[in-house]
C-alpha cells in the first residue's frame, strides 16, 4: 500500500495509521481499532472528511 496522506488536517499518513495499529490495543473489529488509532494519531478529528479513507485503510491492513 502506498504511505500517502489520508488526514489531511492531521497530516497522518498510512504509515502513522499502520504505526498505531501496532502501537495500540489488538482489536478484531474496525470500528474499535479505528478508535484507537484516533486517539493515537488525531486523524479525523478535524474535518471529519477522512473518515472513510481511515477506516478503509484500517481494514486493508489488518486483513
Amino acid at each position: 500500500m502506498e504511505n500517502k496522506i489520508i488526514c489531511n488536517c492531521k497530516q497522518v499518513s498510512v504509515a502513522d495509521i499502520e504505526k498505531a495499529l501496532h502501537e495500540g490495543k489488538r482489536f478484531s473489529d474496525v470500528e474499535k481499532a479505528f478508535e484507537e488509532v484516533q486517539m493515537i494519531t488525531h486523524c479525523s478529528t478535524g474535518c471529519g472528511g477522512c473518515h472513510d479513507k481511515v477506516l478503509d485503510v484500517i481494514s486493508q491492513l489488518m486483513a
